[in-house]
């Protein structure tokens, strides 16, 4: 990594006040939509950071060499914000502003004491923030968000073996995709990719939840449970949504801004072998294990080359669903 990504700091912040733009009535709000409108151009009152949006929760990004001129240039652009807000009649919720520092590659930005002002009200980092449902934590690990899942797992366990003594197991395999599974997925490829003891625990209750739905032991064989409901366990779901994105990737499907993130092996090198036929991806060098070989990219790109390789087949001239559902097969068949 070079040093132009030495630290990476991501502040997060929600509105408390919609705004009053002249000629709608006192006290009324704006609809999503229409504040979607009027928020569109902060961006343009920000010189450092890059800003992203998703309703009320507005995120700034911003990349610099060190901390010192990473605090500064922070500092200004939130002065920048704050005037903007007070421009557009939209007041801050200061509680709810977080700020995370996320180091170069066996860097250690604590040694610095950051200075982040608001409003005259100080932000301090965290060790965690939560973006979009998903807890984010400064070493990208995921083990905040294990930790939090948990306990949600843990009462959707304790509603299924309730609930089977009353419904079947159909309808109990949809409670399941309900109550649990949902919690289970949701941006899994985001905080599931790197392997960690909080992530074991979260595959224990998936175990425990399966065996619940069929009245089995606690210490039964979990795989033929999985294979008979044909649920697919979170480590092989991971594995066929990096498949999935691939797909959508070669079939350009994607935003624009993941357009560069894989590589097709025959435009690497223009020899003709069995990996380049069967559409399979180059893999770059690495040097780390938790940015490089655990990472996101090269996790889905060791998974397309070996299902490529294995199925024999071009499998970006499958349809999405095709492909979901041969995946979806292949791993109940191996349970």
């Amino acid at each position: 990594m070079s040093n132009r990504t030495q630290f990476v700091s991501i502040l997060g912040f929600q509105s408390t006040t919609h705004p009053q733009p002249h000629g709608v009535p006192q006290g009324s709000v704006l609809g999503p939509l229409l504040f979607l409108i009027y928020i569109n151009d902060l961006n343009r009152a920000i010189k450092y950071s890059r800003v992203y949006h998703f309703a009320d929760d507005t995120n700034l990004l911003n990349i610099s060499n060190s901390p010192k001129q990473m605090q500064k240039r922070v500092n200004i652009d939130l002065k920048l914000l704050y005037r903007w807000l007070l421009a557009n009649k939209i007041s801050l919720n200061c509680s709810k502003t977080e700020l995370i520092i996320f180091p170069r590659r066996g860097g250690n930005p604590t040694n610095f004491q950051f200075h982040i002002k608001l409003n005259g009200f100080r932000i301090l980092p965290s060790d965690y923030i939560k973006y979009l449902g998903v807890y984010i934590d400064t070493n990208l690990t995921g083990k905040y968000h294990c930790k939090f899942l948990h306990p949600k797992l843990s009462r959707a366990c304790g509603m299924l073996s309730k609930a089977r003594h009353y419904i079947p197991e159909k309808e109990l395999i949809s409670l399941y995709y309900a109550i649990f599974s949902s919690h289970l997925t949701y941006g899994c490829q985001a905080w599931s990719q790197n392997l960690s003891p909080q992530l074991d625990k979260i595959i224990t209750l998936q175990k425990r939840a399966i065996r619940t739905i069929k009245f089995a032991e606690f210490d039964a064989p979990s795989s033929p449970l999985f294979k008979e409901l044909k649920v697919l366990k979170i480590q092989d779901f991971v594995t066929l949504q990096n498949c999935l994105f691939v797909h959508d990737f070669l079939n350009n499907t994607l935003p624009d801004c993941f357009q560069n993130l894989f590589q097709p092996l025959d435009e690497s090198h223009g020899i003709s072998t069995k990996a380049s036929d069967l559409g399979c991806l180059y893999i770059p060098s690495c040097r780390t294990t938790k940015f490089g070989l655990n990472s996101f990219t090269r996790k889905c790109i060791n998974s397309w080359n070996f299902f490529s390789l294995k199925f024999g087949t071009q499998l970006k001239e499958l349809s999405r669903f095709e492909l979901k559902k041969r995946l979806h097969d292949y791993f109940i068949d191996t349970y």
